[in-house]
Formats: structure tokens, sequence, C-alpha cells
């Protein structure tokens, strides 16, 4: 499995070029976990970004770069139903991982991924900082698609 926080900070590379477009700042996702694509910053302290549709996009295996079959365009509007891992106001890294009586259980801390990217199959979350110490963070695999709400994220 792969996790954001590998993707994080990744270059990405048009293919056909080998020119480098940016590095990878965010992943965005339906609310049933199946990623739609990429947002990519040409540079660290750019404000400028482009986003990689998921179906133009592959991982290279060795140097860990994302490579994209199209060119990269501006970011479409936000839909309903769509979240980022790290961007508000719909983000899923710190978002609360509610009980099925709605009190907070844990915090998400990382995504993991299919290893195509395309499917959000686990989240690794904290349970507060002595939790970690003592007992580690906790992997949850989700075998059903995920359920993400506006602020809070439910798996079965």
């Amino acid at each position: 499995m792969r996790t954001f926080s590998f993707l994080k900070g990744r270059r990405a590379v048009h293919a056909a070029s080998q020119k480098s477009i940016g590095r990878v700042q965010d992943v965005v996702a339906d609310s049933k976990g199946n990623v739609l694509g990429f947002i990519i910053s040409e540079n660290k302290l750019s404000f400028r970004k482009k986003f990689v549709p998921f179906a133009s996009a592959e991982m290279g295996s060795r140097d860990s770069v994302l490579l994209c079959s199209c060119k990269p365009y501006k970011i479409p509007s936000r839909k309903e139903g769509t979240f980022t891992m790290i961007q508000h106001p719909c983000c899923i890294v710190r978002q609360a991982l509610l009980s099925k009586e709605g009190h907070t259980e844990a915090v998400v801390e990382d995504v993991y991924f299919s290893h195509d990217w395309g499917t959000i199959v686990a989240v690794e979350v904290t349970k507060g900082l002595f939790s970690d110490w003592t007992d580690g963070r906790s992997l949850i695999y989700s075998h059903e698609p995920l359920n993400i709400g506006k602020q809070a994220l439910f798996v079965r």
C-alpha cells in the first residue's frame, strides 16, 4: 500500500517531454474513496496550482515520479462530494473518525491508497499522544467504500 505522506512533494513530470511540471501537493477523491486526480504546485512558494486527472497519471516505479500523459490544467471547481487530503474546506487528513453513537474515536493522520493509487483502502488514525506512545497508531482498513462526510469520516 502507498500513503499520501509518501506521495506529497513528489515530482510530477510530463511523460512525453520529461520536463518537470511541479510537485504533488494534494489528491482529490470522491466520497466513496476513488481518486479523481492530483493537484500539482509549480514550486513550494508558488500559489499557482494545476490539476492532473487520475486517468492520465501514473507513478514511475524507480524514482517515485508522477508521470503525466497530458498537460495539467486549471483546477476544476470543487463539486459536491469531492474531497482533498489536506486542503480545506473538505479534507480527510486531520478529520475526526466517529463511532456509531457520534463520539470522536480518533483523528485521521494519513491515508493509504491501493497499489495503483486509484482508491483509498485504509486510514491511519491517532487516538492522542499518549495512546500513540503506548499502543502506536492504528490502521483501519475499509473493505467497503468509505463514507466521507463534511466534518467526519465513517468507516464500516
